[in-house]
């Protein structure tokens, strides 16, 4: 297929999805399947983000390292990047709702082990690590066959909503669920967080077997042949929208996404506060988040143009972040932080999914996938380090010189035609 003919698709798409009022912004709920999901994945979003943020703080109390808290994210996140694409494939051959039932059930158990791990008393920073690396191995898999199980569920009319109301889930994930971890650890320990996830894990699975399949929205599989991944990634290259987004979006992911590392650090370093007031730094992240989702769900708008837009408005916030006004200000500039990132990712992967080919998507989606997970393989690590090295003010003056610098670049690309 010509590489023009997902692009007039993302257009028309576009132009199906003006404003239409509050009914568009939860248009995609009229699906009694995507509303079966979309509660199973609340309550999983929130169990992630309990889990994220006691691991996290147990990483900090155990070692009072940037550097061993980026590592850790890179362990958990960074297996997307050498193994993300295979993932992709996977996603494209096989159906998904099954793929999805055995990843969530071993993400399952790996939260349970770390969990009783802790309770019998015998965690250490390796087991971490390696409890980490192996939920990142699972994630490779799961997270391309996620992303595409989404148009699965709804069909491609109501696509670019369907990505928005997700968003607003994995944002309320992390509004809600840092809250409950801190609260938790304080008055019960880092154990239950870990249980808390494991239960909501288990919730993904029953709901994914109750779907009917016959009301899913599948499309043929890509046969076995060898070479897929390098044809996804050839596909992607000639693609005039999908090549220049995938590089505006791994840059930002890389250098502005590094929120797991980037909160915990505020909170010691800037504001020197406890783990409750960690948990609401990350809420107040996560509510951000869910507004920018919200106010964008009705009128989502692919194209680089829209991502100039909020490459801009990340180059913005940094600079506010890194402006030593108080408590007060950090609050509000982590409230926009959301905000922002909302926007970003919901353009992006309405971009990605309305360009791909439906026989692509899986590998389009694991792209997507390994910027916004796997660039923690090297992206917090350095993000850590910098900190260490700079302080956090001139790591968010460098974070905001680089976001600006891209939206520039895009907008360059935007200008000469490759969003036309």
């Amino acid at each position: 297929m010509a590489t023009g003919s997902g692009l007039e698709r993302s257009k028309q798409q576009c132009d199906d999805y003006v404003p239409r009022g509050i009914r568009a912004t939860f248009a995609s709920l009229r699906n009694t399947s995507f509303r079966l999901y979309f509660a199973a994945q609340i309550a999983s979003n929130i169990g992630t983000w309990i889990q994220i943020t006691a691991e996290n703080w147990l990483v900090l109390t155990l070692t009072d390292s940037g550097l061993a808290l980026g590592i850790t994210n890179a362990l958990q996140f960074g297996p997307l990047v050498l193994f993300g694409l295979y993932g992709g494939v996977l996603a494209d051959r096989f159906d998904r709702r099954r793929l999805l039932i055995v990843t969530q059930s071993v993400q399952a158990l790996l939260a349970l082990a770390m969990g009783v791990l802790i309770v019998v008393g015998r965690v250490e920073l390796w087991m971490i690590w390696a409890i980490a690396f192996a939920f990142g191995l699972v994630t490779a898999i799961d997270k391309p066959a996620l992303h595409g199980f989404i148009k699965d569920l709804v069909g491609e009319g109501d696509l670019p909503n369907a990505i928005a109301l997700n968003n607003v889930v994995i944002s309320a994930g992390r509004m809600i669920g840092p809250v409950i971890s801190g609260f938790l650890i304080a008055g019960f320990g880092m154990a239950p967080s870990f249980f808390f996830n494991t239960v909501s894990f288990g919730l993904v699975v029953l709901v994914l077997l109750m779907l009917n399949a016959s009301h899913l929205h599948t499309t043929d599989k890509a046969e076995r042949r060898p070479g897929q991944v390098r044809e996804g990634l050839s596909y992607i290259r000639r693609d005039r929208v999908l090549a220049p987004t995938v590089i505006a979006m791994s840059v930002i992911f890389i250098a502005a996404y590094n929120l797991q590392v980037l909160v915990p650090l505020v909170t010691v370093r800037v504001l020197g506060g406890s783990s409750e007031q960690f948990g609401a730094l990350m809420s107040a992240l996560g509510f951000g988040a869910v507004v920018g989702s919200l106010v964008i769900a009705a009128w989502v708008k692919p194209g680089l143009r829209m991502i100039v837009m909020w490459c801009a408005l990340l180059a913005i916030v940094y600079v506010w972040l890194a402006l030593p006004f108080g408590t007060y200000f950090v609050f509000a500039g982590m409230f926009l932080l959301g905000v922002a990132c909302g926007f970003f990712s919901i353009t992006v992967a309405s971009t990605l999914q309305l360009s791909a080919r439906d026989d692509m998507r899986g590998r389009v989606m694991a792209v997507y996938s390994i910027g916004i997970l796997g660039s923690s393989l090297i992206g917090a690590p350095l993000f850590g380090a910098s900190v260490d090295a700079l302080g956090v003010p001139r790591t968010f003056l460098m974070v905001a010189a680089i976001c600006a610098g891209t939206a520039a670049w895009a907008w360059v690309r935007s200008a000469k035609g490759f969003d036309s």
